[in-house]
């Protein structure tokens, strides 16, 4: 072996010890300086494919057909198989199957098969194998991280064990660590559910967007937005003047603990537990800031209100929480007019299987914001050709890329004129992506059901 070999070898060493930590600046560098001495390198090229996918970057693909050209099929086949996962093509499962059987002892295919086993709910099974799947992975910390998300699904306690494991991987907070004291905080509180049966709250208008209006037990009212793009399972009030005002006692203070895309720089998030009488809920949790959102008080995750189905009707303007015994009522008694649509939870997220011109794949409901969107990595897979076009945000119109498709959820077929591309993945590390979100411009056409009995979107399609 050469010197310039052995020096190569050492540099890709650093890279993929860097990678398993998250410091993927610092893999990047060595992977750089690695393609100045050999810019064919196999390794190399599979590396930087790890790092453009992961990181949602457009140059991706150019990698992955470098990757196919130097004849490592291994290799390659690795990464058109996390590509179909982390853009949520349901051919993945297929391809899973053939490539399992051509690498079984593949630690980077048992992990896409361990992810889509998560995907299933078969949480526990996963939880056993976690240890074993982190050591096959580049991604040492990854395993952790999804299970991680999923458990504030499951279990709060377990969230912060699997939080512990990535921060002992990677060597320092990551940013799901300002969550590990509220995690501790919900994790011991009872909150009580007064609901019965059906409960009505007042509908609301928000931007583009609905929502409903929560009431205190002193009578003072918040306009929530429903927000399915809010995860962790958690409401946030954006105006630190009402969440002050609601009543009850602040639990926990989080110094710069919250940033959107439209504040200047992140805000102290204040957790609050608070009694309400319409939802009729106590010890209800939920956090609040001072920001400039303009759309409502705040917005939350349909899966705030535990056990209860949320019923929303912009047709009609209704909202609903239903039981159990009510949601099969409104189930039986409209079964003709309805579509149901099974979907995936992650980090209280919600997808769903879809089709995009005949391409079987999965879509993450955004009712936070208005549009069909696409990201970029997206696009070749679904023979999506973007074309220049522009949208007002602030008042002013900015250049953008748009898309138009034919969009079908369930029996539901709907054209998508200048659907958006987006640069940005919101991915939780492979398995826990999509290929797009669907926004109000869909959803407001319908009255639609949230089922957490279930798992599945209800359509009133009448």
């Amino acid at each position: 072996m050469s010197y310039g070999q052995a020096e190569t070898d050492a540099l890709i060493d650093h890279a993929r010890y860097e990678i398993a930590k998250q410091h993927f600046s610092n893999a990047g560098n060595y992977l750089n300086e690695v393609e100045r001495i050999d810019s064919l390198n196999p390794k190399l090229l599979y590396l930087h494919s790890e790092m453009k996918l992961i990181l949602g970057k457009e140059d991706f693909p150019k990698y992955l057909e470098k990757l196919r050209n130097a004849g490592v099929d291994e290799l390659y086949h690795v990464m058109k198989l996390k590509h179909a996962v982390f853009i949520g093509l349901s051919e993945s499962e297929n391809l899973l199957e053939m490539y399992f059987e051509n690498y079984p002892e593949n630690g980077e295919i048992k992990y896409v098969q361990w992810l889509l086993e998560l995907d299933k709910g078969n949480y526990e099974i996963c939880r056993k194998s976690v240890d074993e799947i982190s050591n096959g992975t580049i991604f040492k910390y990854a395993p952790y991280l999804a299970l991680f998300n999923v458990s504030w699904d499951k279990n709060y306690k377990n969230a912060i064990v699997y939080m512990d494991s990535v921060e002992q991987i990677i060597g320092r907070a990551f940013y799901g660590s300002k969550y590990r004291e509220i995690l501790t905080i919900i994790s011991n509180t009872e909150v009580i559910d007064h609901n019965k049966g059906k409960s009505a709250l007042p509908f609301a208008w928000c931007g583009s967007g609905v929502g409903f209006y929560m009431i205190d037990e002193k009578g003072d009212s918040l306009k929530i937005e429903l927000d399915t793009g809010t995860g962790y399972n958690m409401m946030t009030v954006h105006d630190k003047i009402h969440g002050e005002r609601v009543s009850g006692t602040d639990v926990l203070v989080v110094e710069n603990g919250i940033s959107y895309n439209y504040m200047d720089k992140p805000a102290d998030l204040y957790y609050k537990k608070s009694s309400f009488s319409i939802p009729a809920y106590e010890n209800f949790i939920f956090g609040y800031f001072d920001s400039q959102f303009s759309k409502a008080d705040g917005c939350t995750s349909p899966f705030v209100f535990r056990n209860r189905a949320l019923h929303i009707d912009p047709i009609n303007e209704k909202v609903y929480l239903f039981d159990r015994e009510n949601l099969e009522k409104y189930i039986t008694d409209n079964k003709d007019k309805i579509e149901r649509v099974p979907y995936v939870i992650r980090n209280g997220w919600v997808f769903v299987p879809c089709k995009i011109n005949d391409t079987e794949v999965l879509m993450h409901i955004e009712t936070g914001s208005r549009d069909v969107n696409f990201n970029a990595l997206s696009l070749a897979a679904l023979g999506l050709e973007s074309y220049p076009g522009s949208i007002e945000w602030k008042g002013q119109d900015f250049p953008v890329d748009k898309v138009d498709c034919m969009l079908e959820v369930g029996r539901i077929k709907y054209e998508v004129k200048g659907g958006l591309v987006s640069d940005t993945v919101p991915n939780w590390f492979y398995g826990l992506a999509a290929a797009g979100d669907i926004g109000p411009v869909f959803m407001n056409n319908f009255a639609f059901t949230i089922d957490v009995f279930n798992q599945q979107l209800i359509f009133n399609i009448n």
